[in-house]
């Protein structure tokens, strides 16, 4: 592009992806070739992979998110806490709510995913969902709430099915969130509730594929069982979630489970929701994207929001890399297609992966390279703390992490009481 307008850039999703395309594109902002729009729902960027920490009070609850104005404005980028209402492909305008419409020239869908509910009976309705800090917020007041009504109850078997515990998704979230609920029941839980024996406690991990983390190295998914059942994690295996009430989870075997939690951790979906997108739907309701990116003229779409397939054949994998790598390429790409130059493709680096498994355990895989037990857990540490945005956060995150190694887990329940409480509870009066 030479001269003229700047070309009107909007960015759906505060997310890694959307962030990293900010940053690809912010020279050319700078120079006034293009002008940057950033729209999310939430005034925040969310660091993800501390969700389990922050449900179990080993992090604080905003220490693992970071402004987005205070992203955008030292950049000179215009942010709107917004959500889309519809968007007119043909006429290139996004309308949002509060009757706001931007005009695009290029529109970058980066809003990431929601629960897949699969359509499971009651499972929208009884289990906790797990993308969202406001989910870890909920999620961690009724831990508490059981281990408080457990302390009450006076009917053993009432006990047990409090201090039930069960996650859907053998995945690295629902491996790492077992490990997490293990780590805080027995150095915290069983210190503040000594009249709450742990023999009453149990944590069912229920997985439809035949080990935990597939996709990863065999031998980590190993590890990880065994660590797992060592804490005393109960493996299902070859199994799904049928059904779901608030009492009981009942697997597609026939087996129930009586308990009043189920933490839902398998599957999700693309940004659909009540929109009416104009674009292609791939897999999942993700949006179907070229080998560019692109979905439709001037808008594109990167991470979890795409249903992305590289140069290899190769379906990319729903995670923090993958959003960074495409991301790259849509701002490569849109940046090339101002200069009227060829665009690229990408084809999927894997760096390797990390599974935190609680205090000093952590199976990893570093460019390749296996690592596991304490040396893995300080790569872990250190590597969150590298990747968090913002200085103040980093030095909050180390704080926390550094501080858990002598503290309790902040078990402070902050919730709306009257959302909170059951019909299960042993006095709605309280």
């Amino acid at each position: 592009m030479a001269g003229g307008a700047p070309v009107e850039v909007v960015v759906v999703g505060g997310g890694f992806g959307g962030l990293e395309v900010c940053k690809g594109l912010a020279r050319a902002h700078r120079d006034g070739k293009v002008r940057l729009t950033l729209v999310d729902k939430e005034n925040f960027f969310q660091f993800n992979p501390l969700l389990p920490e922050v449900a179990t009070g080993a992090v604080e609850t905003r220490h693992i998110v970071y402004p987005l104005r205070a992203f955008c404005a030292p950049r000179g980028i215009r942010f709107l806490r917004n959500k889309v209402r519809s968007v007119d492909a043909e006429a290139r305008v996004v309308h949002l709510h509060n009757g706001l419409s931007l005009r695009y020239d290029h529109l970058v869908m980066a809003a990431g995913a929601s629960t897949n509910w699969f359509d499971i009976p009651g499972a929208e309705a009884h289990a906790f969902p797990f993308k969202t800090l406001m989910d870890a917020i909920r999620l961690r007041a009724h831990l508490v709430e059981m281990w408080e009504l457990a302390d009450q109850a006076q009917d053993a078997q009432v006990r047990r099915q409090l201090l039930t515990f069960v996650v859907a998704g053998g995945g690295i979230t629902g491996v790492e969130v077992c490990a997490s609920f293990m780590e805080m029941f027995h150095r915290t839980m069983r210190r503040l509730y000594p009249n709450v024996p742990l023999s009453l406690v149990s944590v069912h991990l229920v997985e439809a594929g035949e080990r935990l983390l597939g996709g990863l190295r065999a031998e980590h998914a190993e590890v990880a069982a065994r660590h797992l059942r060592t804490l005393g994690v109960s493996v299902v295996l070859h199994r799904r979630v049928a059904a779901v009430d608030a009492e009981r989870v009942t697997l597609d075997d026939g087996a129930v489970i009586p308990a009043h939690t189920l933490v839902w951790t398998t599957g999700i979906r693309g940004p659909v929701g009540d929109v009416a997108w104009p674009f292609p739907l791939g897999r999942a309701g993700r949006f179907k994207v070229d080998a560019h990116g692109q979905i439709g003229p001037g808008a594109w779409a990167l991470g979890d929001a795409a249903d992305w397939i590289d140069d290899t054949g190769r379906t990319l994998p729903q995670v923090a890399q993958g959003a960074f790598q495409t991301a790259r390429c849509v701002a490569t790409n849109l940046l090339a297609t101002l200069d009227g130059r060829p665009l690229g493709t990408v084809r999927y680096q894997d760096m390797g992966y990390i599974v935190g498994l609680g205090r000093h355990s952590t199976v990893a895989s570093l460019m390749g390279l296996p690592v596991s037990g304490v040396l893995a857990w300080y790569f872990w540490a250190f590597y969150y703390l590298f990747a968090m945005v913002g200085f103040r956060k980093q030095l909050e995150v180390a704080t926390d992490v550094l501080k858990g190694l002598f503290v309790l887990h902040d078990t402070t329940q902050i919730h709306d009481r009257k959302r909170m409480l059951r019909a299960h509870d042993l006095d709605p009066e309280l």
